[in-house]
Formats: structure tokens, sequence, C-alpha cells
């Protein structure tokens, strides 16, 4: 997204997710959190900031919803929970509204 960046438009990603790191290795989860928000701040802030909002929504009852919360508290957006599949077309619109 950074590297299309256009001020003139909305710099935004939705990302669906259960928010669970299952890569396997979960003695690198914390470190690996933290790179990413370390990362998502870098691009928000400063002169040369290219903004990118990453809206997150929780899908499923196991969602993570503390990781999906930091991830778009760092981009300057919104978590939403979707944890029942009824409600999602109610969190899309919620989601879309910030547009």
């Amino acid at each position: 997204m950074r590297e299309g960046y256009d001020p003139s438009r909305i710099n935004a990603i939705i990302l669906l997710t259960d928010g669970v790191n299952d890569d396997g290795q979960p003695d690198d989860d914390a470190d690996q959190r933290s790179t990413l928000l370390k990362e998502i701040r870098s691009g928000v802030t400063g002169e040369s900031g290219k903004p990118v909002r990453i809206f997150t929504i929780g899908y499923g009852s196991d969602a993570d919803m503390s990781a999906l919360t930091s991830i778009s508290e760092a981009s300057d957006a919104a978590a939403y929970n979707a944890a029942d599949a009824k409600s999602i077309a109610r969190v899309f619109q919620q989601v879309v509204s910030n547009f």
C-alpha cells in the first residue's frame, strides 16, 4: 500500500482475520507483534510518512481482538468484532462509513 500511496486518495486496508499468529513458533509471537507495530507506526508519522489506515475485523469466536485492536490503533484506525458470522454485513457497513 505504501508503494502506491496517493495523498489525494483514501489509503486503507480492511483486514478480515482471526488475528491469531499461527506460524507454529509461539516463542517469537511477542517480538513479531512488536516489530509489526513499529513498522505500522513508522509509516504514520513524520514528514515522509505515508499513513495507511488498517481497519481490522476480528472474525470468529476465537478472534484475538487485543492483537487486532493494537494493529488498528497503531495506524489510527479502528478494530471491529464480527465474532458472530451474522453480523458481518453490519460490521462492513461500519468500516466503510469511515470513508
